[in-house]
């Protein structure tokens, strides 16, 4: 798998007499190629397919190995499914990532943006926005809004579950805290919770609990009663007069 800008792949030697391997040719995994500057013949399910090294480095051999620099390449561009994952920046605030043998856009849409880290990409995905593209399933992230938390499924970034609370959802070293405090009944919520997360309905009516994977019925609160939030507690009682 290559995760640096410059990929480095196995070159195995060719003995004399020997055909020039091109696309469709048979490999090993890791096996590369330069076709020429600009292109790379990358081994993928013990086949050779050509894929595009448009960064300004392009394809070159050494002792090390074939190094292909896809900083360049486009979305759409083609890659090796041996690659899954190999990543680099190609800005900023974007990453620029093999997924299913192609080249595709991630947003880094956190503070951290996109940055090359010991020669590997790193992300700051901490915050995203509905169906951006993600490569890591199950990934948690705040939405852009703050008003929930979105997970990674099928490398799309799908709704997880509401932050109605009035701190929202929020990150701090790369730690995501949503504000459940506030919860209307069957509002979804991470299972992680279940048993531990008690919430106030909208109207301070009812405690909901996360069982389940969604808030359900706790405790009605009496006549002249609030569901009140004090610190950890959640509780029901009479709402001091101001």
């Amino acid at each position: 798998m290559r995760s640096l800008v410059v990929g480095i792949s196995l070159v195995l030697s060719f003995g004399a007499g020997s055909c020039k391997p091109n696309a469709g040719s048979s490999c090993e995994k890791g096996e590369a190629r330069c076709i020429d500057g600009k292109h790379e013949l990358a081994c993928e399910a013990g086949k050779f397919i050509e894929t595009p090294c448009s960064g300004p480095r392009g394809c070159s051999t050494s002792e090390q190995g074939t190094s292909c620099d896809f900083s360049g390449d486009k979305p759409g561009d083609p890659c090796s499914a041996d690659d899954e994952g190999a990543a680099t920046c190609n800005s900023k605030d974007t990453m620029l990532a093999c997924h299913g043998a192609l080249y595709g856009i991630v947003p880094c849409r956190g503070s951290k943006g996109c940055a090359l880290a010991e020669g590997r990409a790193a992300c700051d995905t901490s915050i995203a926005q509905l169906n951006d593209a993600c490569r890591d399933e199950g990934l948690k992230a705040c939405a852009s809004d703050g008003l929930q938390v979105l997970i990674c499924k099928d490398h799309a970034m799908s709704t997880f579950y509401p932050c109605r609370g009035a701190n929202g959802c929020s990150t701090n070293a790369g730690k995501l805290s949503c504000d459940t405090s506030i919860a209307k009944l069957g509002d979804p919520c991470d299972k992680k919770m279940e048993g531990q997360a008690f919430s106030c309905t909208p109207d301070g009516a009812s405690i909901l609990q996360c069982k389940g994977g969604a808030f359900t019925l706790d405790e009605t609160c009496k006549s002249g009663q609030k569901c009140l939030v004090d610190g950890s507690s959640t509780h029901c009682a009479k709402p001091e007069k101001k």
